[in-house]
């Protein structure tokens, strides 16, 4: 972000402003950047809000996870369905999400938002898969920053409910792919630039903030640059299933300075990916 975007979103996004993060949610951003942490300090944290762990614990009994038996616990969640990197992630933005005020705008399509955030993670994630061990991002990672990408549209609904209520209603009326332009025009800064901002205010990992900060961004060839191309082409592809312009994946202009990365199996994570879309629509109306 430069120095005048940044001003830009220091004055439309006042500090005072800043939805406060719950103490499950500092928690769980720490727990996010602890590698040591263990499953039982994990289970620890999610239980003391049990809405959360209510929805951790749904998430694993979903169809989109196919368990043969129910799961009841959030320490069965992640020993049997999803893991301990997993569910940091679920936990944080599940939590993250919950801290702000969406009634201001009753036309965000929260159900939208968590499918794009679930889905993009996902391919983040599975992209990651195709690269060697020794130039591999960290999957965990990716899957956060495909969480993630769209962070800013929350706050730019809990700052400018009316406002930015308007500006979905023109959209809506604009061909797919015009909102960033609307947004900036509107509101002088646009959702990528929000939720890069909030990113690096609440202290989320230094790969996030880059990588939130560098979506759109074909000009970034920093340390990150694999990880950025990686959910960058992860945000758009999602991007164009959603909007009914769909492309194949191994199209994706953001794989093409990616080294090593096996591009045969791109068409496999793709069907893959296609194949739980529908199970993904309805894990995301559990979430909103």
């Amino acid at each position: 972000m430069d120095a005048e975007q940044e001003r830009a979103v220091r004055e439309l996004l006042k500090v005072k402003q800043l939805p406060p993060l719950s103490t499950t949610a500092a928690q769980l951003l720490e727990a996010v950047s602890n590698d040591e942490i263990d499953l039982k300090a994990l289970a620890a944290i999610i239980n003391q809000d049990p809405g959360l762990a209510a929805r951790i614990v749904g998430l694993a009994n979903s169809a989109y996870f196919a368990q043969p038996a129910p799961v009841y616990s959030v320490e069965e969640a992640i020993i049997r369905v999803l893991g301990l990197n997993m569910v940091k992630s679920l936990a944080l933005g599940i939590s993250v999400a919950r801290v702000f005020d969406l009634e201001k705008c009753p036309v965000f399509d929260l159900p939208g938002y968590w499918y794009k955030a679930l889905a993009a993670g996902q391919l983040a994630r599975s992209l990651a898969l195709l690269l060697p061990a020794v130039r591999r991002p960290d999957a965990a990672a990716l899957y956060l920053g495909g969480l993630f990408h769209n962070l800013g549209a929350l706050l730019l609904v809990h700052v400018m409910g009316e406002a930015y209520a308007g500006v979905l209603q023109l959209a809506a009326q604009e061909p797919a792919g015009k909102l960033l332009d609307i947004e900036r025009e509107r509101l002088g800064l646009d959702h990528r630039q929000a939720g890069a901002w909030l990113a690096e205010r609440w202290h989320l990992p230094p790969v996030i903030v880059t990588m939130l900060g560098s979506l759109g961004d074909g000009s970034y060839s920093g340390a990150h640059q694999t990880a950025v191309n990686l959910l960058n082409c992860a945000v758009d592809w999602v991007g164009a299933i959603r909007t009914g312009e769909a492309y194949a994946l191994v199209d994706c202009r953001w794989l093409n300075n990616i080294d090593g990365l096996d591009r045969e199996r791109t068409p496999q994570i793709e069907e893959t990916l296609r194949h739980q879309l529908d199970d993904l629509e309805r894990v995301a109306g559990q979430l909103a």
